[in-house]
């Protein structure tokens, strides 16, 4: 019995002190060549595949290790890496810890239409993206930055499509000015033939994907680029075209002078809010008016 006892307490201070000599074992340097290969994992692109995909005279053996790609890897072909998957060419450099430049439009549906646009003439096929949204700030992890995250394709792999991720970051989408240009952003989308979901996010772990500072996170039964846990589900059309839901999170401030905002920016961007036929649309116009109404 006591010799039992004595095991298991070795046993115990023996797994304490591996977790702490692992906690002390300085990390692993990065350099260009693993986050090169890193690059095309995160994207579905196993180092065996990328001569296939990537080509530019690359072989399996190149590809092997970082230590044989250092001995081949160039400026032009990271470049060329960089430009498949949209990302920053510093953080390839090993230079940076930012691997996306996320794009912002705020105050600016003119410039998402047209960069909307230029990604659908990159394929045949509808864009797809999600919408993640943080679940309601709080005083201890008060961000509110919420990140549209649009699937491009970029190639394929075993008849697998490999995608570039594009983001779109809203500073603060609890901001009635903000919520006014996402809804207008989202229904240029819909318009457009994409396929929008939205997903509702921890603040905490969202904020990091907002601000471009994680590579994705390869699913093979799915599309999600960030495997992000989500708390719940953000309607697309619901957040468009129902004043409630449109309003769900948004900051009231004083005397509600938030949501009135909301509503007055929703109205007068209402011909760039239609996803639906135009007696559809006259009668959301016709909520959101009775909506303001009711606040004033």
């Amino acid at each position: 019995m006591i010799f039992g006892e004595t095991l298991a307490g070795l046993q115990l201070i023996e797994k304490c002190l591996s977790w702490f000599r692992a906690r002390l074992r300085p990390a692993a340097t990065e350099t260009p060549a693993s986050r090169f290969l890193a690059l095309f994992d995160a994207h579905g692109v196993k180092p065996s595949q990328i001569p296939d995909f990537f080509g530019h005279s690359l072989s399996i053996a190149d590809c092997h290790s970082a230590e044989s790609l250092t001995k081949v890897l160039t400026s032009e072909l990271m470049e060329k890496a960089t430009q498949i998957f949209g990302i920053n060419r510093d953080w390839l450099d090993s230079a940076s810890d930012v691997v996306y430049e996320p794009h912002s439009f705020y105050k600016n549906p003119q410039g998402f239409d047209a960069y909307l646009k230029s990604l659908a003439l990159e394929s045949h096929l509808p864009l797809r993206a999600t919408l993640y949204m943080p679940t309601s700030s709080n005083l201890f992890y008060p961000d509110d930055s919420g990140v549209l995250v649009i699937s491009v394709p970029v190639g394929e792999v075993n008849q697998r499509t490999i995608y570039r991720f594009e983001l779109v970051h809203y500073s603060c989408v609890c901001y009635w000015h903000c919520r006014g240009y996402l809804a207008a952003n989202l229904a240029s989308m819909l318009r457009n033939y994409a396929i929008v979901y939205g997903s509702y996010v921890a603040a905490k772990v969202l904020e990091p994907v907002a601000q471009g500072q994680r590579l994705p996170v390869y699913d093979y039964g799915s599309q999600d680029a960030f495997r992000l846990k989500v708390k719940g589900r953000v309607s697309i059309e619901d957040l468009i075209s129902h004043p409630d839901k449109y309003l769900d999170g948004v900051d009231p401030e004083t005397d509600k002078f938030g949501y009135r905002a909301a509503l007055d920016l929703w109205l007068n961007m209402a011909d760039q809010m239609c996803t639906r036929s135009h007696a559809e649309h006259s009668r959301i116009v016709l909520k959101f008016e009775e909506a303001l109404k009711s606040l004033t």
